[in-house]
């Protein structure tokens, strides 16, 4: 009998590159879905998707309702998931029909796509996620929620060391570029935010319902705020704003387009967005990271820190 599952091996050597220990998780997923559609009565409806830590499953429930049955990989923490979708019901994000943290599995409302990152127009792309972040930005932090205040801390110390290191390597910083993206970050761990937000809001990560709504998948449970989500709206349209004939500007439209949309501050958008861009281009360039994003992500400090 051939298995309802068929991990492909790119997926499998991803997973298996950043910790060693999915291999037993990998093994076992062709077993784990199907006890998950038997327990929970559901058909196996087309094939499964592999995203960077989940296996998706597209199903019919019982009642031969669409849904899609998510295997969460030991990467990613399905109960931080569990807590945001539910937290964020009917506000902008994915339905949860279903979950069983310890199965690290959930059922989810089905959506047929595209994403926005098949959107032709990317102003016209960072308008709706904008507006799928303000809806987000309406739901206030449950008090388990992380502070993005309190991993700035964190992350301030992480940053030193990186840029100690980017220096002694002889990375071409821009002159000032590493002491304004501390700053930056120094300045989110006072943040008194109190609403939630996706903190992975790429275009990937919006995709339309049947019935016409966007809506986010895969939303992180952080209470911040909304001006931290400018920055993987700026690399979901890195590629095609950096080949434009003035990118700086064409940068600052795409934000401005969400902020509007999002009712959120540009200026600052900008500024969280230019230190994350720093620490991505940092993290990258010191783990062996794709040299096409280390290129972009230079070239995004750049013209940015101009």
């Amino acid at each position: 009998m051939t298995p309802l599952l068929q991990v492909p091996g790119t997926f499998r050597r991803r997973l298996l590159h950043q910790d060693r220990s999915t291999a037993s998780w990998l093994d076992a997923a062709p077993e784990h879905a199907a006890r998950m559609l038997g327990r929970w009565e559901l058909t196996a409806d087309g094939e499964a998707m592999y995203g960077g830590t989940s296996i998706v499953l597209p199903v019919r429930t019982a009642d031969g309702d669409p849904a899609a049955l998510k295997l969460v990989s030991p990467l990613a923490e399905p109960a931080l998931e569990i807590s945001a979708l539910s937290a964020l019901a009917g506000h902008g994000v994915v339905d949860l029909l279903r979950a069983d943290r310890e199965e690290r599995a959930l059922l989810l409302e089905r959506l047929p796509g595209p994403s926005l990152i098949e959107h032709p127009d990317p102003l016209a792309a960072a308008r709706i996620a904008g507006a799928v972040a303000a809806r987000i930005a309406t739901v206030p932090a449950p008090p388990d929620a992380p502070r993005l205040a309190e991993t700035s801390r964190a992350w301030a110390e992480a940053f030193q060391a990186q840029h100690a290191r980017a220096v002694a390597d002889g990375l071409p910083i821009p002159a000032g570029a590493g002491e304004r993206a501390a700053e930056v970050i120094d300045d989110l761990a006072a943040d008194t935010s109190r609403t939630l937000t996706h903190g992975d809001l790429s275009f990937e990560n919006v995709l339309r319902c049947g019935d016409g709504r966007w809506v986010a998948i895969d939303p992180g449970h952080l209470c911040g705020p909304v001006e931290n989500e400018a920055h993987t709206v700026v690399r979901s349209v890195l590629p095609a704003m950096l080949e434009a004939s003035r990118p700086r500007e064409a940068l600052r439209e795409v934000v401005a387009a969400f902020c509007e949309a999002a009712g959120a501050d540009a200026d600052r958008a900008e500024e969280i967005s230019f230190a994350r861009a720093v620490a991505s281009w940092f993290w990258e360039a010191q783990h062996t990271g794709r040299t096409d994003d280390i290129e972009r992500l230079r070239r995004l400090v750049e013209i940015t820190v101009e």
